[in-house]
Order: C-alpha cells, then sequence, then structure tokens
C-alpha cells in the first residue's frame, strides 16, 4: 500500500514540475475535498442516529418500568391509577441505569451524554385526565407518561464545521395497554 502512495506522489510531483496533467491534479483533489467532508457527514449522521435510538430506547425503557410501578393485577383488568411520586422515582431510577447516569443525572464512563441529562416534562396520565393530548401533541386515551428528555452529546468527526456537541431530544409517551377480560 505504502509503495503505491510513493508512486502516485513521485507521478503527481513530475506532473507539476513540468506542469503536464497540473490542472487534472487540482481538479481531482477539489473533487476529493467536499466528497470526503460529505461522506463523512452521512457516516457521522448515522452514528448520530443509533445514538438516538439508544437513548430513546433508554427512555422507553424507564417509562414501562414506571408504568409497571403499580400493582400488576389492577393493570390486567383495565383502567388502573399511577402514584404519580412512585412512577417519578422508578423512572428516574431506571433512566440513571439504561444511559449510565450518577445521583445528579450526570454521565458515568461508558455513558453516550456527555453532560447533565434533563428531563424537560414528566407528566402522569390516569383515569379522568384523559382522552388528552400531550404537551406536544399526541392522543392520549389510556394511562400513560408523557416524558421528555433532553441532553448533549460529542460528535464524533465534523467537530469544526458544525460545533463539538449535539443536542439530542426525545419525546415519549408510554402506555401498555392491555385488558384481561372476564368471562
Amino acid at each position: 500500500m505504502s509503495r503505491w502512495f510513493t508512486d502516485l506522489f513521485h507521478r503527481s510531483v513530475k506532473s507539476m514540475k513540468d506542469r503536464s496533467g497540473s490542472g487534472t491534479l487540482i481538479f481531482g483533489l477539489l473533487f476529493l475535498i467536499p466528497f470526503m467532508t460529505f461522506s463523512m457527514f452521512l457516516i457521522e449522521s448515522k452514528f448520530l442516529m443509533s445514538l438516538k435510538n439508544a437513548a430513546d430506547d433508554a427512555v422507553t425503557a424507564a417509562a414501562l418500568a414506571a408504568l409497571k410501578s403499580t400493582n400488576p393485577i389492577d393493570i390486567a383488568y383495565g383502567e388502573y391509577m399511577l402514584d404519580t411520586d412512585a412512577a417519578r422515582n422508578t423512572f428516574y431510577e431506571y433512566l440513571r441505569k439504561n444511559m449510565k447516569l450518577d445521583v445528579g443525572m450526570n454521565p458515568i464512563p461508558g455513558s453516550f451524554a456527555a453532560g447533565p441529562v434533563y428531563v424537560d416534562e414528566f407528566i402522569v396520565y390516569n383515569p379522568g385526565s384523559y382522552p388528552t393530548f400531550c404537551p406536544r401533541g399526541t392522543y392520549i386515551k389510556n394511562t400513560a407518561i408523557h416524558v421528555v428528555v433532553r441532553f448533549k452529546t460529542r460528535r464524533p468527526v465534523l467537530k469544526g464545521l458544525f460545533g463539538e456537541y449535539v443536542d439530542i431530544t426525545i419525546h415519549r409517551d408510554v402506555d401498555n395497554y392491555y385488558n384481561l377480560q372476564e368471562e
């Protein structure tokens, strides 16, 4: 590989000295730089999307755990009431475990967050408070938890062009609707 590269380098130096092919070489470089930047942008966007999906899974799993914080038998037979404080405590506990955060919601080694994680909205919808719409427009028709989580993550490649950090916001409305009918 290095021999091929050095041969190419020596040919380009020779071409530049006698000015034959210098236009082709400059055109090639002008094409190569934007192409490489665009390629890195595509790779980075896919990487950041996978990070967002992992965080979305962590938030959804924590919200499902919070929904399960009530009596499972009540859940099986239809409408049930969630204790807001118990659901909030369960949600925070599992969110910290899933996203690798300390008690202050700051990242510990292995976390994909690059700073504190903020829970901007946490609303429990119990019978009597639905049917309604959540603050972000999702229709709520069962006992559910509405949550909005926001954090920053590091940009892996194109830091100079777009900044070092990327803001990620996750909005989830989670219910576990299923109904066990007595016959």
